[in-house]
C-alpha cells in the first residue's frame, strides 16, 4: 500500500511540474495558458512577478511530492 502511495505522489508530483513548466512557457501567449489571471492584473511586470510566484509555488510543490515519495521508497527499502 505504501509503494502505492508512493507511485501516485510520483505521478502527481510529475504533473505538478509539468503543469509549472506550461504555466512558464505559455506566459507570453494568454489564449493557451490555463492559469491566466485575465482582467486582475494587466500584462505588465507585476503580472509577471505573479506567474513567477505562481510557477515556484508549482514546481516546488511537484518537487517536495517527488521527495517525499523517494523518502517513502526508501525507508521501506531498509
Amino acid at each position: 500500500m505504501k509503494a502505492l502511495c508512493a507511485a501516485c505522489l510520483q505521478v502527481v508530483g510529475g504533473a505538478f511540474l509539468v503543469v509549472a513548466l506550461l504555466q512558464w512557457v505559455t506566459y507570453e501567449y494568454p489564449d493557451l495558458n490555463p492559469f491566466m489571471p485575465g482582467a486582475i492584473f494587466a500584462p505588465g511586470m507585476l503580472s509577471q512577478l505573479f506567474n513567477w510566484i505562481f510557477v515556484c509555488l508549482l514546481g516546488t510543490t511537484g518537487a517536495v511530492l517527488i521527495g517525499f515519495a523517494r523518502s517513502w521508497q526508501q525507508q521501506r527499502r531498509s
